[in-house]
């Protein structure tokens, strides 16, 4: 993500299930809400449980939140500021989005998305 000329985003996938993160890189203007989407490749992605990390330049990586049910979203923090992000799974598409609301400048880092396989 780019607020003018500097970085603010880039996804990378994690974990056991095999996820592809295709958007390396995305962009937007401050005050908009913005869609990181992670392919998860799992052949029982109901049990899926998909975390989101996010690491800010020069700092250790930190969980933001993490999602299970395909029903409804999941509402998160990023420090201070609540409700900031959501994640959903869309079983339609295998696919995992984490949405930031209302980018700031502050929000510049690198976000993962990383699928754990649950076992009943």
């Amino acid at each position: 993500m780019f607020i003018g000329n500097s970085p603010l985003l880039l996804t990378v996938g994690l974990g056991l299930s095999k996820v592809e993160q295709f958007q390396l890189s995305v962009s937007t203007e401050v005050k908009k809400s913005i869609d990181i989407p992670c392919k998860i490749r799992s052949t029982n992605f109901a049990n899926d449980v998909i975390h989101w990390y996010w690491q800010k330049p020069n700092q250790a990586l930190e969980h933001l939140i993490y999602i299970i049910s395909t029903k409804s979203a999941v509402q998160g923090s990023m420090g201070k500021r609540s409700n900031k992000v959501e994640a959903r799974k869309i079983s339609q598409t295998l696919t995992s989005i984490l949405t930031i609301k209302s980018v700031e400048k502050e929000d510049m880092a690198i976000y993962y998305c990383a699928g754990w396989v649950t076992l009943y």
